[in-house]
C-alpha cells in the first residue's frame, strides 16, 4: 500500500484528501470519526475538481461514493 500525500481541506465532513498518480486511488479523511478510506480507478481530473469545489461533502456524496469502490484503510 503506498502513502498518498493528503491535502487539508475546508469542509465540516473532510480533513483532507490525498491521491496517487500511479494506483490512481484517492484517500479521503473524514472529521467526525477519523477514518481514512480509499477509492480506487479515480480519475486524475476527479481529485483536482475535488480539491477545488466550495462543498466538498456534496462532491463525495453525488461522484465518489456509490460510484466507485472504496475500502475502509484505518
Amino acid at each position: 500500500m503506498s502513502t498518498i500525500k493528503r491535502h487539508r481541506v475546508a469542509s465540516s465532513r473532510i480533513a483532507a484528501i490525498g491521491y496517487d498518480r500511479r494506483s490512481r486511488e484517492l484517500e479521503i479523511v473524514f472529521i467526525k470519526n477519523g477514518e481514512t478510506w480509499r477509492y480506487q480507478n479515480i480519475p486524475e481530473h476527479l481529485f483536482i475538481t475535488f480539491l477545488s469545489v466550495v462543498s466538498k461533502g456534496r462532491f463525495y456524496d453525488g461522484v465518489i461514493v456509490g460510484k466507485f469502490v472504496g475500502y475502509r484503510v484505518c
